[in-house]
C-alpha cells in the first residue's frame, strides 16, 4: 500500500508542475495585457460599464425574469396535465411530470438570482425613480418565484403523499430531506457533492478574474475577499459536516 501511494504521487506530480509552470506563464502574458488595457482603455471601459449597469440592466433582467417564468410556468402546466391523465398505474408519465417540475425550480431559481442582482444594480440606475422601481420590481418577481415554486412542491406531494414539508415553513428543507427515501437521499447526496465541486472550482476561476480586474481597474480586494470568505465557509462546512457524520457512524 505505501508503495502505491509513492507510485500515484510521482504519477501524478510532473502533470501536477506542468499545470503549475503552464498558469504561472498564461498569468504572466494576462497580468500584463491586463495591465496594458488598464492603463490605456480603464476610463472608456468604466463609463461603459456605468452605462450598462445603469440603463441596460434595469430593462433586461425584468425582460429575462419574466421569461424564464413564463418558461417556467408552461413547464408546470405540462406537469399538470401529465398529472390530471395518469391512470394511477404507470410510472412514466409521473417520471416525466417530476422531471418538467425540476426545471420550474431551476428556472425560477436563475430568474431569483437575477431578480436579487436587480436590487443590487438598483441604487445605480439612471431612470427615473430608479431605485425605487428596482424594489417594486424585485418585490413583483420574488413574489412570482415564491407562488410558483408553491406550486410545484404541491404538485410534488400530491404525486408523492408520503413528502412532507410547505415552502412557507421555515424548516421546509429539512423536513423534505426527512420524507426522502434512501434512494432520493443518495441521489441528493451525489448532487450536492456535485455542487460542492463546481462551487469550489467557481470560486477559484472568479477570484482570478477579480484579481486581474483590480489589477486593471482598481476595484478594491473587498470582492475577492467576500469570495474567497464564501469559498472558506464552503470547505469548512463541508470537512466539519464529514467529521459529523463520521462521528455518528462510530
Amino acid at each position: 500500500m505505501h508503495d502505491d501511494v509513492k507510485r500515484d504521487n510521482r504519477k501524478a506530480l510532473p502533470k501536477f508542475l506542468l499545470i503549475l509552470l503552464g498558469s504561472a506563464v498564461f498569468g504572466g502574458v494576462l497580468g500584463f495585457l491586463t495591465g496594458w488595457m488598464g492603463y490605456s482603455a480603464g476610463d472608456f471601459v468604466a463609463e461603459a460599464a456605468d452605462a450598462f449597469i445603469g440603463r441596460v440592466i434595469p430593462w433586461l433582467v425584468p425582460a429575462v425574469c419574466l421569461a424564464l417564468l413564463l418558461a417556467a410556468l408552461w413547464q408546470y402546466r405540462r406537469a399538470k396535465g401529465l398529472f390530471a391523465a395518469w391512470d394511477g398505474d404507470a410510472e412514466e408519465p409521473i417520471d416525466r411530470a417530476e422531471d418538467r417540475l425540476n426545471w420550474v425550480l431551476l428556472l425560477s431559481a436563475v430568474a431569483l438570482v437575477l431578480d436579487f442582482f436587480l436590487l443590487s444594480a438598483s441604487p445605480y440606475s439612471q431612470l427615473p425613480f430608479g431605485a425605487l422601481t428596482g424594489v417594486a420590481v424585485f418585490l413583483l418577481i420574488a413574489a412570482a418565484v415564491t407562488l410558483l415554486q408553491q406550486r410545484a412542491v404541491d404538485l410534488t406531494r400530491r404525486m408523492n403523499p408520503e413528502k412532507r414539508g410547505s415552502v412557507y415553513d421555515m424548516h421546509f428543507q429539512k423536513k423534505w430531506l426527512e420524507s426522502c427515501d434512501e434512494a432520493e437521499r443518495a441521489q441528493i447526496g451525489q448532487a450536492s457533492y456535485r455542487a460542492y465541486r463546481v462551487t469550489g472550482m467557481a470560486c477559484l476561476v472568479l477570484w482570478v478574474v477579480l484579481i486581474v480586474l483590480d489589477f486593471s481597474f482598481g476595484i478594491g480586494i473587498l470582492p475577492s475577499f467576500v469570495v474567497l470568505l464564501l469559498w472558506g465557509i464552503l470547505q469548512a462546512s463541508y470537512i466539519l459536516e464529514c467529521i459529523r457524520l463520521g462521528k455518528r457512524k462510530s
